[in-house]
Formats: structure tokens, C-alpha cells, sequence
């Protein structure tokens, strides 16, 4: 707890950093710390050097504000304590910040949920818009039951549209297995709402029809594990409903589907799209009708078929595609005999613009049993295989690798995630063929290729050849980046001694060895 000014003035030049957490106590906002708390604070400011200077008090309010920022809203409410100046302060912080999972007592029940709502109550109906705006409001709603979150939240949303709020964060937990709350578009209506996050959320319109238009101002929204009114009008109502779009990123979870696989917005700039589930069924057809859109992340089953896709301005690609059991199988069927839908070369036909193009191991599979030729990258510089949990399989990526270089002819950068795992010696399931490496060394022999990463190196036998081959083979190599994992000293000049005594095609060619960020 907070015991002396001195506090403060250390929470002030550790501001950059992460603040330390204060207490608040679940008795309200009037009631901030108990008798011993207050005590204890008055007794160490006695104790202070008398001639020692308030340092933090001499700041201007706006830099106390800022400081305040770092810490949630209960928590800023306890520098009341120290005056009245602070107590004011709390009414011109721009970011609010509520968390109903961080109540005290537990024990209290009900109780302690009635004081969180009157806090917030209190905090967001004394503030005055002119004077004191909101940039940002935090909502995290764990324990409020479904009366308590449609009776209150709804206000406290509306006031802080009112405030002018430019980023809103709205998010709900708990033991509710499908509706965690139900908001209405309206509620939004906002002329200065810029970013927008909601989760476990029903976002309906009152009528069912498509919404006007409830914020131009609106660029950026994340809906994680967000449902819509069931049938038509669903996701377009976004797009309706938000006409200035120019980042929507997805994410679904299980028992929370909303997408059907349609994007068609001229402002779209960057979408991103996650299913965690993956034992639904694949989507019967997916569009992005985005002549506008740079970068795409896109993470789901395959779908039945892609069409009407105008990605012409794609700058980005980030595909992780899975396969069901079906698709994988029927790969060598002859036509129409057992067909199963999910052809992914009109998709891969669609990025073929891309500048940066990364591909998990999954997306690799679904390349190879579903891809088709693969389309010619003029403007393709940086291709990224692989990922942080290596699985896939390594025939796929060794037969796959040396068609992807060779239709990429501009292609500077490559970067392998866990090159140990696609270095043992592959074999195509159920068939037993053993694959040659001589196509894809033949491959690097007459590529461009100035850096190669090679991201979760282990330093071993199989790998260490491959770095061999790779370093040998690519004649215009300028530089080799080589991360590993947490190694000891000794354990890491041993990988550094290693490769710097492999033979280099290029003279130009440098190596470097760090270790992988967090």
C-alpha cells in the first residue's frame, strides 16, 4: 500500500515502465483505505526529512494525468488520499479503466458488486465533457449477472460516447455459456469513435434491418467471439453500420461463428480473421471483394471454393489453412469420383501480388494437396515458412520449397521457423517415397535469395548440414540470421563456431547468432 509521497515520486519515474499495483478498497470510492491505512500513511509523512521537497507534487497536472493513465481506474482513485488536488486529478485522467475481476473481498458477494457499479457510476457521471474528456474506456465485466450488465452497462457505454471516448474496450466473462450481453448499435453511435473492441457480445439492431450509419469516424474494430442476429442482415451490418472501416480483425471461438465468408468494403485496409475451432465444417464459400485491402491474416478450414476476389492492392499475406480428413484424402481421385470441394488455387492465384507472403505448415499442406500449380510471385521479396511450433510434413515442405523459389524470381528473404523439425528425412504418408534433395539445392543454385533467417536453430547434425548446403549453394547470399532459444555461453559459441566454418558461395555473405525474443 501506499505509505508516503516518496511513493508516488518513484511511480513517477518508473512511469515507462510497468506501475506497480496499488489496493482499493471494496468499501467504495469514499471510503478509499481503512483507518490503518491512513494511519500508516500519516505516520510515515511524519517521518519523512521535513526539508525533503515534494518532487512530484511541482509537476504539472497534465504529466500526474499521464502518470495515472498507467494504472486502472481504482487504482488512480487512491492518490485521493493525498489531497485535494489529487482528488480532482482523478476527474481529468484520460483513459478509464474497469475491472470488476479486481474486487477485493470476494466474500462480500452481491454487495461487492453493488460498490463497483456505483465507483463507475461515480466516476464516469461526475466528469464534464468540455473539461475533462475520455480517450479511452476499459470495461471488463466478469461478475455482474445478466440483469446487473443489461440494467448498467449500457449506460455507462452511452456516457462514455458522450465524453467523446476515441477508444473503447468492451469485454465479458464468466460462467454464461452463449449470451454474456446484448448490445445495441445505437449504443455506439459516436462522432468521435475511432477504435472499437467488444467480446462475447450479442450486436444486434433494434428492428433487425440494417443500421445507418453509427460512426464515420470509426477505423479500427476487433470482434472477439462476437454473434450477430441470427440470418440476414449479419456481418454486412458492420460494413453498414461502420462505413469508414479501415481494420477488422475476427475472432471466433467455439459456439461463436458469425462470419459466412463475405467481405466486400472499398476502405478495408487490413483484415484479420481467426477460427480456433477446427472441427466445424468449411465455409460453403468465401469472398473478399477488397480492391483497398494491404494486409490479410487469414486462419480457418478451407473453404468450399474462393471466387470474387479483388486483392489487387495486397501488400501482406498471412495464411493458416487446415484441411479436413476429406480433402487430404481424395487428393489423387480421379474426377468426380468421392469429390470433395476445397480448392485453394484461386485463393493462392488471388495473392499473387503479395510482397510478403507467410505460410504455416498447415497452409504449406493445403498448398500441396489442394493448390494446384502454383501461380507465378513477380512481387514477392520476403516468403516466411514454417512456425514457432513446428509440425507439418517434411516431405511436403522439401517438395514444396524449391516450386515456391522458382516461381518467386524477386524473392530476397526467406525465412525458416523450425528448420530441425522439416530436416528429418521425410516420407509421404502411406506412400513411402523417399524424397530428393536435389531439386531444391538446384533451386537455391539459381536464386536471387540475400538473407536467410532460420528461426529456433538447435545446432544439430541435420541441421548443421542443411546450413551446408544452404550456405554453399546460394551464390548472392549477403547475410544469415540464425536465432536460438535460451543456450548457455558455451552452448552458443559452439552454434557460432559451426557456422562460421561452413563454406560460403557468396563472399558477401555474413552470419549472425542471437537469441530468440520472447
Amino acid at each position: 500500500c501506499v505509505r508516503s509521497h516518496s511513493r508516488l515520486e518513484r511511480i513517477q519515474l518508473s512511469a515507462a515502465r510497468r506501475l506497480p499495483k496499488l489496493i482499493f478498497s471494496p468499501e467504495g470510492s469514499e471510503k478509499l483505505f481503512t483507518h490503518h491505512h491512513t494511519g500508516r500513511i500519516m505516520e510515515g509523512n511524519k517521518k519523512a526529512n521535513p526539508s525533503s521537497r515534494d518532487l512530484i507534487s511541482t509537476l504539472p497536472d497534465d504529466v500526474l494525468c499521464y502518470i495515472l493513465s498507467f494504472l486502472t481506474t481504482k487504482e488512480a482513485a487512491l492518490t485521493q488520499v493525498l489531497s485535494k488536488r489529487w482528488s480532482n486529478l482523478l476527474q481529468l485522467v484520460p483513459i478509464l479503466d474497469f475491472d470488476d475481476s479486481l474486487l477485493l473481498n470476494r466474500r462480500m458477494g452481491r454487495e461487492q458488486t453493488k460498490v463497483f457499479m456505483e465507483f463507475v457510476e461515480r466516476v464516469l457521471f461526475a466528469r464534464v465533457k468540455n473539461s475533462s474528456p475520455v480517450k479511452k474506456a476499459s470495461f471488463k465485466i466478469s461478475h455482474l449477472d445478466l440483469h446487473e450488465r443489461f440494467d448498467r452497462v449500457p449506460l455507462w457505454v452511452k456516457r462514455v460516447m458522450d465524453l467523446g471516448a476515441s477508444e473503447l474496450c468492451l469485454s465479458f466473462g464468466g460462467d454464461f455459456k452463449y449470451v454474456s450481453f446484448v448490445l445495441l448499435y445505437s449504443d455506439l453511435k459516436s462522432k468521435a469513435l475511432v477504435n472499437l473492441r467488444i467480446g462475447r457480445v450479442y450486436l444486434i439492431h433494434h428492428d433487425g434491418t440494417f443500421p445507418d450509419s453509427v460512426s464515420h469516424t470509426l477505423t479500427t474494430l476487433f470482434l472477439d467471439s462476437v454473434q450477430f442476429t441470427y440470418g440476414k442482415p449479419g456481418f454486412e451490418a458492420i460494413l453498414s453500420a461502420f462505413p469508414n472501416l479501415q481494420n477488422l480483425r475476427l475472432h471466433e471461438s467455439k459456439e461463436w461463428y458469425y462470419w459466412d465468408g463475405s467481405v466486400s468494403s472499398p476502405t478495408l485496409k487490413r483484415f484479420v480473421y481467426r477460427r480456433d475451432d477446427d472441427t466445424s465444417g468449411p465455409k460453403p464459400c468465401v469472398k473478399f471483394d477488397t480492391p483497398g485491402l494491404a494486409y490479410l491474416e487469414y486462419s480457418d478450414v478451407v473453404a468450399a471454393k474462393y471466387e470474387n476476389l479483388r486483392l489487387d492492392s495486397l501488400v501482406e499475406a498471412r495464411l493458416d489453412l487446415l484441411l479436413t480428413a476429406g480433402q487430404i484424402m481424395r487428393k489423387n481421385a480421379p474426377d468426380n469420383v468421392g469429390f470433395v470441394p476445397g480448392d485453394v488455387s484461386t485463393l493462392f492465384k488471388g495473392i499473387r501480388h503479395v510482397k510478403i507472403l507467410c505460410l504455416s505448415p498447415d497452409a504449406l499442406d493445403t498448398l500441396y494437396y489442394r493448390g494446384g500449380e502454383i501461380p507465378v510471385f513477380n512481387n514477392l521479396i520476403s516468403l516466411s515458412l514454417g512456425s514457432d511450433r513446428p509440425h507439418g510434413s517434411p516431405y511436403i515442405f522439401k517438395k514444396l520449397l524449391p516450386s515456391l523459389l522458382l516461381k518467386a524470381p524477386n524473392l530476397q528473404t526467406l525465412i525458416i521457423k523450425g528448420l530441425g523439425h522439416y530436416v528429418k528425412k521425410g516420407w509421404e504418408v502411406g506412400w513411402h517415397l523417399r524424397l530428393s534433395l536435389d531439386d531444391m539445392y538446384d533451386a537455391l543454385s539459381s536464386s536471387g535469395l540475400k538473407v536467410l533467417q532460420i528461426n529456433g536453430y538447435e545446432g544439430t547434425g541435420e541441421e548443421l548440414s542443411h546450413m551446408e548446403r544452404f550456405l554453399g549453394t546460394l551464390p548472392h547470399l549477403e547475410m544469415v540470421r540464425v536465432t536460438h532459444k535460451g543456450v548457455d555461453d558455451g552452448e552458443r559459441r559452439r552454434l557460432v563456431n559451426d557456422l562460421l566454418c561452413l563454406t560460403r558461395a557468396s563472399p558477401k555473405c555474413k552470419v549472425q547468432v542471437m537469441k530468440e525474443s520472447a
